[in-house]
């Protein structure tokens, strides 16, 4: 608690819309300020034998960014989880960090530190950072987003198109406290190597591009990933969408392609996935069907991911799995309720019994966004039942309180 009361109270005199800076002061009083304060419960109830993983903790993020001077920026983000008598009888779940003796335990870290260059609607920023690409992104699922350290290239120069380029060294899992290379996070994956000797860096490349037709709204984007004597990657995906008169429709093709290289220092892989969502949105109601093929190998993706299906648990990825999936939302405010939304959610995931167990999940989701005096505030629960076949189901029920703020600016 004392580090939420320090962070918070920083940010009430770093003050910060970030406007071009004409000098140094400026550049630090003209800065911007952002942040979330998260209130979190987890649990995960098994059928049989293993015991009951819960944390329940307090935190939130940070964020001070300098404005521009000469198209030179500084960022800064402090993030912190703090223990809210959680029962150390319950395995910790993985919001909280868990002590030599099996405790839940409090931890604060640097989430971000970087200096940016925006030039030519091109942005370059080198240090610890938070980044969106479909194979390694923040991954926002719990008190703090996944974070990494490198470069990273952005340019918006044509109309419609962005490029982006990356070179990532190492990163920070939700309950990390320190940076860890990618090589070793990669080892941690389950069936991966128990060490990497080298520490390897991972080159990304992408392209996303708005095609300019009438007849339908269209996304195409390309991904190439390279960890070098470990993994390369490619990752293709569309969006279209349409609408008509009361209703709309869309589809979301994709594919994926991996492979080792080199060295191969993880172990042989060579493995795809295909997949496809589609759906109709009417009178607030939205449905989605999924469908997702993968290779003869599992998906290797240690640092969040956009596979054809993921849900609150289970995603599919598995070796010579077939997932199907259907989902269906709706916005309430349809009926007059602004900010509240729902979806029940439900995947069969099926492999062959020599490759592991045929499982299904069906996932609850309620949540309100409140808006006026209250804007900011956002309350969710969600609730996850995961079925086994020979194996021990389990129930994952989450409950969110978030509270996101934002202020300062030129004055």
């Amino acid at each position: 608690m004392r580090n939420i009361f320090i962070a918070f109270i920083a940010a009430v005199f770093l003050t910060g819309t970030a406007s071009a800076a004409d000098n140094v002061k400026e550049m630090f009083s003209q800065g911007t300020v952002k942040g979330e304060i998260r209130l979190l419960d987890f649990t995960r109830d098994f059928e049989k034998t293993t015991n009951t993983r819960s944390d329940t903790a307090i935190g939130g993020l940070f964020y001070y960014k300098t404005a521009p001077l000469k198209g030179i920026s500084f960022g800064a983000a402090f993030g912190t989880v703090n223990d809210i008598n959680s029962d150390d009888d319950d395995t910790v779940y993985g919001i909280l960090q868990k002590d030599t003796d099996g405790t839940h335990t409090s931890f604060s870290r640097m989430q971000e530190y970087y200096v940016q260059g925006e030039w030519f609607k091109t942005v370059i920023k080198y240090g610890a950072q938070e980044i969106r690409t479909p194979f390694m992104e923040v991954h926002d699922l719990r008190m703090l987003p996944r974070t990494y350290k490198g470069l990273s290239v952005v340019n918006n120069s044509v109309d419609r198109l962005t490029l982006s380029a990356y070179y990532i060294t190492d990163s920070m899992g939700w309950s990390d406290e320190e940076f860890i290379s990618l090589s070793d996070a990669v080892a941690a994956e389950p069936g991966g190597a128990s060490a990497i000797d080298d520490d390897k860096a991972m080159a990304i490349f992408g392209a996303s591009y708005d095609v300019p037709v009438d007849f339908v709204k269209t996304n195409v984007q390309g991904w190439y990933y390279n960890m070098a004597d470990v993994y390369s990657q490619t990752f293709l995906k569309a969006a279209f969408s349409k609408d008509f008169d009361g209703f709309s429709l869309y589809a979301k093709p994709s594919v994926l392609w991996q492979k080792s290289v080199g060295d191969e220092l993880n172990g042989d892989l060579d493995t795809h996935q295909y997949g496809i969502s589609g759906g109709v949105k009417t009178f607030g109601f939205d449905l989605t069907a999924f469908y997702a093929k993968t290779g003869d190998d599992g998906i290797v993706a240690p640092w969040g991911d956009e596979k054809a299906i993921i849900q609150q648990v289970l995603a599919a990825g598995r070796a010579e799995e077939t997932a199907t999936a259907v989902r269906l939302a709706y916005d309430f405010g349809k009926l007059g309720v602004k900010g509240l939304s729902a979806y029940v959610f439900y995947s069969d995931y099926d492999v062959p019994a020599s490759t592991g167990k045929d499982m299904t999940e069906t996932d609850y989701s309620v949540q309100y966004a409140f808006s006026g005096s209250l804007d900011g505030l956002g309350l969710r629960a969600r609730y996850a039942d995961i079925s086994i076949d020979g194996g021990e189901g389990y129930k994952d029920i989450r409950y969110y309180v978030t509270y996101k703020f934002a202020f300062g600016g030129k004055k």
